[in-house]
């Protein structure tokens, strides 16, 4: 995510979007190359399809949290080793993170403690 801003969907609609129950109907789904050719899609056609990977329901989750004024607001894609190959991505706000169809009330070094991640490269978007 060498530009996240360009990504994130600024547009009408993200603030009256219920992102809470389109969570609940997203379909996680690898990209055929996952990890090493991994496009993102933007936030609009993950929202109508309801299915992506990581990477974009952390675009969704980003788009609807700037919406909402739910500042600070980030993206970040963690690591399993002191190798600088992401593995995963994620987005996460004040109060929350957002994880491949998850959204939990915790930070982002306590979602580190929790899963295989042991670090992460974070971007602030607001």
């Amino acid at each position: 995510m060498v530009a996240p801003r360009r990504y994130v969907g600024r547009g009408a609609g993200w603030g009256a979007f219920d992102f809470e129950a389109w969570t609940d109907r997203y379909e996680w789904r690898e990209d055929e190359w996952n990890g090493w050719f991994d496009v993102a899609q933007s936030p609009a056609q993950t929202r109508t399809t309801e299915t992506g990977d990581c990477e974009d329901y952390a675009l969704v989750a980003a788009s609807w949290a700037l919406a909402r004024g739910r500042t600070p607001v980030g993206l970040a894609v963690c690591f399993t080793s002191w190798l600088p190959v992401p593995r995963h991505a994620i987005a996460y706000d004040r109060d929350r993170v957002y994880s491949s169809g998850e959204m939990r009330e915790e930070r982002v070094d306590d979602y580190l403690v929790r899963t295989e991640y042991t670090w992460a490269l974070r971007r602030r978007l607001a």
